[in-house]
């Protein structure tokens, strides 16, 4: 996207009333308007954070970016070593930049979270030491997404994705550590779940604006319709075009994700001791396995056994 377009597009984000912006990517970093774009947001009222693997920022953007208030970064890391890092995102030069840049963004106020994919190449141990890493620097969070059957682990899932035990012993160890004094939260997403209601579907909450303009109710809906066992085709999650729809408020707004589709409409969620508590879990899940939305949840659902 470039600053023009961006510029030209606020109006109709400030008229569907958003209020936070992500960056992400690509590489948000190498963009060659990013500070141009941040300082236009944050002038226009709106918060940003901006996804990065932090290999790319310089001293100057750094010290650019924390002229302002209501900006924050988010930094992958996806293991704790030149190998297992470097090596899932394809240089193991990254993993050593990564960390100094991290701590250098800590260092001016800017760290918001550390995002993490664990995998195969890393030895669980590595994730206790990331999860130290980022408590150290005051991170408000660590978010660890296991590689998905949607999005980029379509084609890396199989190879890379960290087995179920390896994400039980991540997740048991990093709960021993963690504790709400630390004021490093850790968040598990889509971990193996035996016993935790689910969260809900925040389609149309958050919405995602590719490059092109096309504004999805969730990108991973977008991801999941183009599996080969989708029954959906991907531009049914399209809400509207933020470059080209003039009344792209009034899209959004009447797009009604909920309205539309049921996401627990399956016999074992209306019949469950904890649907009152349980938000039935990722319809895009649901889409990437071949099933339709409103069937269960089953990779993640604590009432499935034996999975």
């Amino acid at each position: 996207m470039s600053l023009e377009d961006i510029a030209a597009a606020i109006p109709r984000l400030i008229a569907a009333r958003v209020s936070r912006v992500t960056l992400t990517g690509g590489e948000p970093f190498v963009h060659p308007a990013i500070l141009e774009i941040v300082e236009l947001l944050v002038r226009n009222d709106l918060s940003v954070t901006i996804c990065t693997n932090a290999v790319s920022i310089t001293p100057e953007q750094i010290q650019s970016l924390r002229r302002h208030i209501g900006v924050g970064v988010n930094v992958s890391l996806d293991g704790f070593s030149a190998d297992s890092h470097g090596q899932f995102r394809g240089d193991r030069c990254s993993f050593d930049l990564t960390v100094t840049h991290t701590r250098e963004l800590a260092e001016a106020g800017l760290l918001k979270g550390i995002l993490c994919t664990p995998n195969a190449l890393a030895k669980p141990s590595e994730y206790e030491e990331l999860y130290d890493f980022a408590r150290g620097l005051g991170a408000e969070y660590v978010l660890m997404n296991p590689l998905s059957s949607f999005g980029r682990g379509m084609k890396a899932g199989r190879r890379l994705r960290a087995d179920e035990l390896t994400m039980r012993s991540i997740q048991t160890d990093i709960e021993s550590l963690a504790t709400p004094a630390d004021g490093t939260e850790a968040v598990f997403i889509r971990f193996p779940n035996d016993r935790r209601p689910l969260s809900g579907c925040v389609a149309g909450d958050i919405v995602y604006v590719f490059v092109e303009g096309d504004t999805a109710v969730c990108p991973y809906l977008v991801f999941a319709a183009k599996n080969a066992s989708s029954k959906y085709a991907p531009d049914e999650f399209i809400a509207g075009n933020l470059f080209k729809d003039d009344d792209f408020s009034i899209r959004l707004d009447s797009y009604g994700f909920h309205d539309r589709y049921d996401v627990a409409s399956n016999s074992t969620c209306k019949t469950c001791d904890i649907k009152g508590s349980c938000g039935s879990g990722c319809p895009a899940a649901v889409i990437a396995a071949g099933g339709s939305i409103g069937d269960l949840d089953a990779e993640v659902c604590p009432r499935v056994p034996a999975k």
